[in-house]
């Protein structure tokens, strides 16, 4: 069973990117991922083997994110075109999204380290000369 987060443990802040197509000069469309909003929320790595209830872990899942389940921000549901989180400067990928033990308290997001640098970067567009 997973353990309900005490109030200091939400300490990292934990911004929400959704991606969204925007007009691109040479390619008709590409995505950007655009900042929606900047919660606390508790940060920690996943151990292999770990279990969430009966579903093991999805391989490639390498830390859990814990938020405040906030209707309309941050509950499970509002995390449909989220695709990227951002803690303490590190971006990561989000892999699947729940609800802490079914309390509609705190939502759980699974999320997976990005490491490539390139993935920062793209974000703040330059247009070449």
């Amino acid at each position: 069973a997973m353990n309900v987060p005490q109030i200091g443990e939400l300490r990292h802040r934990v911004k929400i990117f959704h991606t969204m197509s925007v007009p691109d000069e040479r390619l008709g469309f590409s995505k950007t991922a655009v900042q929606e909003d900047e919660v606390w929320g508790k940060l920690e790595p996943v151990g292999a083997g770990i279990y969430f209830g009966s579903k093991q872990i999805e391989s490639g899942v390498t830390h859990r994110v814990i938020v405040r389940s906030m209707p309309g921000r941050t509950g499970p549901r509002d995390f449909k075109g989220v695709t990227e989180l951002m803690v303490d400067g590190v971006l990561y990928r989000l892999r699947r999204v729940s609800d802490l033990g079914g309390l509609g308290r705190f939502t759980v997001l699974d999320v997976e380290e990005k490491t490539d640098a390139c993935a920062v970067r793209r974000r703040s567009w330059v247009p070449n000369d």
